[in-house]
């Protein structure tokens, strides 16, 4: 009779823990499908060289909904120099949160030739569902937003108006 209980008790542990690791797997999706902070391009990232003012900086291209989408998320900070320039295939209203975000950005709102605007020191903002995150919406409709460090263009004395050189860029960028 023991020995009987025992395998009992025995098989429905292994039942168990094996619904358990069948939970853990649904909860994560398909292989297919990282999570948002496991997800890398490596090597397919493209980058560019824009100026700003007298700045060269090489900046990330996000040129499609995906990109656009993750952005900036999930990463600990920018490198000296560098950015994440958003390209749209058309010109409009642009409107940006800091969903995801671990630190404090300059949102910078591009024409073809200079600053337009900009939402200086947006900062995440911990614990506030979605729905109730700060939007910052461009002051006019752009086709290219360029995101560097918080206090970027305070520091160099930019804002709108500033010439901007977007020649660095693939030229397929934005379809």
């Amino acid at each position: 009779m023991k020995v009987r209980t025992l395998v009992s008790v025995g098989f429905l542990l292994v039942i168990a823990f094996g619904a358990l690791l069948s939970i853990g797997a649904a909860q994560t999706g398909k292989p297919d499908a990282p999570l948002p902070w496991d997800w890398t391009l490596g090597s397919l990232r493209e980058y560019a060289t824009i100026t700003v003012g007298d700045d060269v900086l090489v900046v990330e291209i996000a040129d499609d909904g995906l990109l656009r989408q993750r952005g900036l998320s999930y990463r600990d900070g920018l490198e000296p120099g560098t950015g994440m320039l958003f390209i749209y295939p058309d010109v409009g209203d642009r409107s940006f949160w800091m969903k995801e975000m671990r630190f404090c950005l300059d949102i910078i709102w591009l024409s073809d030739t200079e600053v337009v605007g900009a939402a200086e020191d947006a900062c995440p903002e911990p614990g506030v569902p979605d729905n109730q995150l700060a939007r910052y919406v461009s002051n006019e409709p752009v086709r290219f937003i360029l995101e560097v460090p918080a206090n970027w263009l305070a520091e160099r004395g930019y804002g709108p108006g500033t010439p901007i050189d977007l020649t660095g860029f693939p030229s397929d960028s934005g379809s």
